[in-house]
């Protein structure tokens, strides 16, 4: 059986180092980075705890297409990431519905597909990942960036 659940929400700013900086101070959130994950084309803050993400874009063909939500919303809340034991098997199962995957990678142990918000979505960006621990995306995106949480 098919079985996600919820693992951050995601969030696009002007100025990650900012945004990260703000959000320490008014709510205590920690977070890893913020890192220039060039493989996306952003610069990414994930949490060590709290599950929220937040992203600014570092070059204007970036893959989650941040430059274009910024320039067309602004700043805010754009999607949600969902864990799965299984990739390849919620790939397959997803591909029922009628849904691709718009972008795919991988930090070390972490491997993501993103769904670009769309009809199919509800209007809701997804992002479905795959890793070994509880927070596993953060510290797999981290130790790939150069960070040891050791």
């Amino acid at each position: 059986m098919i079985k996600a659940e919820l693992n951050r929400v995601a969030m696009i700013v002007d100025d990650v180092e900012s945004a990260k900086k703000d959000f320490e101070q008014m709510f205590g959130i920690s977070f890893y980075g913020p890192y220039e994950d060039n493989t996306v084309g952003v610069n990414v803050a994930l949490p060590r705890r709290g599950g929220f993400e937040m992203m600014s874009p570092n070059r204007p063909d970036d893959g989650v297409k941040a430059t274009q939500k910024l320039a067309e919303k602004g700043e805010g809340i754009t999607g949600i990431a969902l864990r799965v034991d299984d990739l390849d098997e919620m790939k397959a199962h997803l591909a029922t519905f009628g849904l691709v995957p718009d972008l795919e990678f991988s930090h070390g142990k972490m491997r993501e597909m993103l769904f670009y918000a769309s009809e199919k979505t509800h209007g809701v960006e997804i992002a479905i990942n795959e890793f070994p621990d509880a927070n596993g995306c953060a510290i797999e995106v981290a130790r790939d960036m150069g960070y040891d949480p050791r």
